[in-house]
């Protein structure tokens, strides 16, 4: 049994040494065997021929690559600086989005503190028409002149006069301080 594999291998081992994996040429033997092979000599002929022009389509390409990569490195260089360029446009928009942002915040800031200014005023408005009604209701139990009470419903009447038009700006403070942060949305 051990026969068959060495002469398995030792074939193998044959066909690999001729089929060129290890035996060295020299230009006699080659000159010698196309001498004695017109169709051999054809070949080597053809080769030479088909390895002159691999060369010729490996220096195509080398040059082609080589030109290829200047363009490229040019065209990197283009788009970096474009992209800079874009770049910067890009940061003025924000910059601009980020400015009227910025005017409709001063302007809520301002609503804001115009509104609690407002809202302060209408409470002592209310608290001291509470107290004028208060008057008006213990003026029952005291005596007061007609020209008394008249004098304390005036009073009351300007009063109530003083904060229908303050309780309007204050609804309209607190729309325009909703319509800004609505705005402010928008422009995130």
């Amino acid at each position: 049994m051990r026969a068959p594999v060495t002469l398995a291998l030792s074939f193998f081992f044959a066909v690999a040494v001729l089929s060129g994996g290890c035996a060295s040429y020299n230009p006699e033997e080659l000159d010698r065997l196309t001498k004695e092979d017109p169709n051999f000599k054809q070949m080597i002929v053809a080769r030479d021929a088909a390895r002159g022009e691999i060369r010729g389509i490996k220096a195509d390409l080398l040059g082609r690559k080589r030109a290829l990569d200047g363009q490229v490195e040019r065209l990197r260089g283009e788009y970096d600086e474009y992209a800079k360029a874009q770049s910067l446009k890009i940061d003025k928009y924000r910059d601009l989005i980020e400015t009227s942002r910025n005017v409709l915040r001063r302007e809520m800031e301002t609503a804001s503190a115009q509104l609690t200014a407002k809202e302060a005023e209408l409470g002592r408005l209310q608290k001291t028409q509470a107290e004028v009604a208060k008057v008006l209701r213990q003026s029952r139990d005291i005596t007061l002149s007609r020209a008394e009470r008249e004098k304390w419903e005036e009073r009351s009447l300007m009063i109530s006069e003083k904060i229908r038009p303050l309780t309007e700006e204050i609804e309209e403070l607190s729309a325009r301080i909703r319509l800004a942060k609505r705005k402010i949305g928008f422009l995130r």
